[in-house]
């Protein structure tokens, strides 16, 4: 796909780039591949702020996805998840699910001459073909499902193409990569049958979040590939979230993919180490929040300057684009450039890399991918042709 089918507010925003730098052959070649190359996030949960009332038709200063940036980030499909608590009420799964596509159908409706959902990867090289952003939809928890599997059918019909087993506390049928005293090994009977009908539907099994055995019997069971959709490396930052190396090769094995999350807790061991103790300080206050901004905006702009404190006591351990990377390089060298690729968790998570502070600044990426010496065949794979060919191979069928 060539920038030049891109809107104009997209090549407006190249310009503006390259006369930002300094002028160089290597300078300009970055942005005109990142522009040129299809770019997916296989992770975000900005529809959590747009049930909340944000419009993200507009430029906004406090998150970290909108329209307008997205363009600017050149972003050509961009997964909505929509994220359910595990302690959320049987009975009520289904509604707040209902509720979160309903408000992405919404917005993405009044703009349609800039997003649509796309349901198949076919779906969404047409979307990208006319300039626009191809609209993912998924669900962030498996709970979501509330035991039932005609609801798992319900979603599908409504456009969602991938799920995420669990979250950070396990479910009746899945166990959490944080639960430290699981209540049974791995998956269920039920969360077998889950994996089958996601592979009967052609749903992308999801195992961000997923414990261990969790990852094993997945593999074991799907008959398609599967994806961690937001996830790092154990072996450069030992965090019960990240994959081990015995993980990627397995999954790789399975033909899937991981995006690498941009969340400073999951890149960076001693960032991770140094924010413990800060956290019991500052939990209390960001508890406290929800009390003290009963309206969304105002809450979500204390908890910024929250962030942006705590970010401040961190500044000794630095974070960056060349943390992102370095997790990059470790799945490439361990099986290769085609399992590896991008999962913000944009608007899910505060504390951000230097240089990836939102969407706007994902060329920022390829820049240093180019730096590294990666060939443009694989940045075009790790910038969203390896979440493609996985999207391609379980939904168009």
């Amino acid at each position: 796909m060539s920038c030049r089918s891109r809107p104009l507010v997209a090549l407006v925003s190249l310009l503006a780039v390259c006369a930002g730098l300094s002028g160089g052959c290597a300078e300009r070649s970055y942005t005109e591949l990142h522009y040129d190359a299809l770019v997916a996030d296989m992770h975000s949960d900005v529809a959590l702020r747009m049930v909340d009332g944000f419009d993200f038709s507009r430029r906004d200063s406090i998150g970290h996805i909108d329209l307008p940036r997205l363009a600017e980030g050149g972003v050509d499909l961009q997964v909505f998840a929509c994220y359910l608590d595990t302690k959320t009420a049987r009975d009520s799964c289904r509604a707040r699910i209902d509720l979160l596509l309903d408000t992405l159908d919404a917005q993405i409706g009044r703009n349609r001459d800039r997003i649509e959902v796309c349901r198949t990867a076919r779906e969404a090289e047409r979307i990208i073909g006319d300039g626009r952003v191809a609209a993912f939809l998924a669900i962030e928890n498996g709970v979501a499902i509330a035991g039932d599997l005609g609801n798992l059918d319900h979603f599908y019909a409504r456009g969602v193409r991938y799920l995420t087993l669990t979250h950070t506390k396990s479910s009746d049928w899945c166990i959490s990569s944080a639960d430290t005293a699981p209540a049974f090994a791995g998956l269920t009977d039920f969360g077998r049958e889950v994996i089958r009908r996601m592979n009967k539907l052609g749903m992308i099994v999801d195992i961000s979040h997923a414990a261990p055995s969790v990852v094993s019997q997945v593999l074991e069971v799907s008959a398609d590939p599967v994806i961690a959709s937001h996830s790092c490396v154990h072996a450069i930052c030992p965090h019960d979230r990240n994959l081990t190396d015995d993980q990627i090769r397995a999954i790789a094995d399975k033909g899937g993919v991981i995006g690498i999350n941009f969340y400073n807790q999951y890149l960076s061991r001693s960032w991770d180490s140094a924010a413990v103790p800060l956290w019991q300080e500052y939990d209390p206050k960001f508890a406290a929040l929800d009390s003290l901004y009963p309206d969304a905006t105002e809450r979500k702009t204390a908890r910024r300057s929250l962030d942006i404190e705590f970010d401040e006591r961190l500044r000794g351990y630095a974070v960056n684009v060349d943390s992102v990377v370095s997790h990059i390089d470790h799945i490439v060298k361990l099986v290769g450039a085609d399992h590896v690729g991008l999962g913000s968790d944009y608007d899910g998570v505060f504390n951000l890399p230097a240089g990836l502070s939102d969407c706007s600044q994902l060329p920022n990426l390829t820049r240093t991918l180019v730096e590294r010496g990666y060939s443009e065949v694989s940045i075009r794979k790790i910038l969203g042709g390896n979440f493609m060919r996985v999207f391609r191979q379980v939904c168009d069928r």
